[in-house]
């Protein structure tokens, strides 16, 4: 049993020193997550992606949390909830939203186009994945394992209670499916 295994288990028990080892001992890899889940994003900040999924996080406590590989998955749905919010709010304000209207050089409107460009897609594969949990939970968890969790295959192995062989081929499975389901939504 490995020591964020065993920290979580002593904070479902009441000790809060041993959640707080678990948020430090984690944190370079929930910056992973950060920067894996934000890569595309439009420039969202980690660090401050960090810090909103740490408040989400701590809101369920240890209690929420078996291993590091499901802390870690947990994460990376809750980082990638961040984002699409994230997304849904940047294209609402192309829509006018509640901006001041404001003149922009070529470059600013470049980079506002390049973002909302970027934001809509994250929303496209946010609904294919959505689509693919309707059809199938488990291979939508595999992608939300692999792609925004950053999990190996051996860790999605282990999070998902399955050999690494079935593992494997739920990952393949899962990319052909998100790919067909995003090339009928273009």
């Amino acid at each position: 049993m490995g020591e964020i295994t065993v920290l979580l288990g002593q904070a479902r028990c009441g000790d809060s020193a041993a959640w707080d080892r678990v948020v430090n001992l984690l944190y370079a890899d929930l910056k992973r997550l950060a920067r894996r889940a934000a890569a595309g994003s439009g420039g969202q900040e980690i660090t401050a992606l960090v810090h909103d999924c740490y408040l989400r996080l701590d809101r369920c406590g240890a209690d929420g949390f078996e291993s590091r590989a499901h802390f870690l998955s947990v994460a990376a749905m809750a980082m990638r909830q961040l984002l699409i919010n994230h997304a849904r709010d940047r294209v609402a304000g192309k829509r006018g939203g509640a901006q001041p209207h404001t003149t922009l050089g070529k470059a600013d409107l470049d980079a506002a186009r390049a973002a909302h460009a970027e934001a809509e897609e994250m929303l496209m594969i946010d609904a294919a994945l959505k689509r693919l949990g309707d059809t199938d939970a488990r291979l939508a968890q595999v992608v939300e394992f692999r792609l925004f969790a950053g999990l190996s295959e051996e860790e999605t192995a282990l999070a998902l209670g399955l050999p690494l062989r079935s593992a494997q081929r739920l990952w393949q499975r899962a990319r052909e499916r998100l790919r067909t389901l995003l090339d009928e939504a273009a």
